[in-house]
C-alpha cells in the first residue's frame, strides 16, 4: 500500500507531465482562451489552436483549468506531499482522483 504523500507527488508528476506535453515553452506563462467551443494557446498574435469542445461551457471549463492551474496543482500537492501527517484531506481526494484517470 502507498503512502500519502507517496500518492500526492505521483499525482503532481502526472499533472507535470501532462502539462509539458502542451507544446508552449513555459506552460505557467501561456494561458488557455475559450471562444465559444475553441480552446487556444498563448498570447496576441502567437495564439494555437488547442482543442475544440462539445459546448462553449465545457470550452470555458478546460480554458480555466489550463496548464498553469495544473502548475499550481502540482505545486500544492508537492508542498502538502512535505506536511507529513498533516497532508490536508483535499489534497489526497485530487491526488486519488488523478491516479483514476488514465494518462494518454
Amino acid at each position: 500500500m502507498s503512502m500519502p504523500a507517496d500518492e500526492l507527488r505521483t499525482a503532481a508528476e502526472k499533472i507535470r507531465r501532462l502539462a509539458a506535453a502542451v507544446s508552449a515553452p513555459d506552460e505557467r506563462d501561456q494561458t488557455f482562451h475559450a471562444d465559444g467551443c475553441d480552446i487556444t494557446q498563448g498570447r496576441s498574435r502567437w495564439m494555437y489552436d488547442v482543442a475544440t469542445a462539445q459546448t462553449p461551457e465545457l470550452a470555458a471549463f478546460i480554458a480555466a483549468m489550463g496548464p498553469g492551474v495544473g502548475a499550481a496543482l502540482a505545486d500544492w500537492l508537492d508542498s502538502e506531499a512535505d506536511h507529513g501527517n498533516g497532508i490536508d484531506p483535499a489534497a489526497l481526494t485530487l491526488a486519488r482522483r488523478l491516479a483514476a484517470t488514465p494518462a494518454p
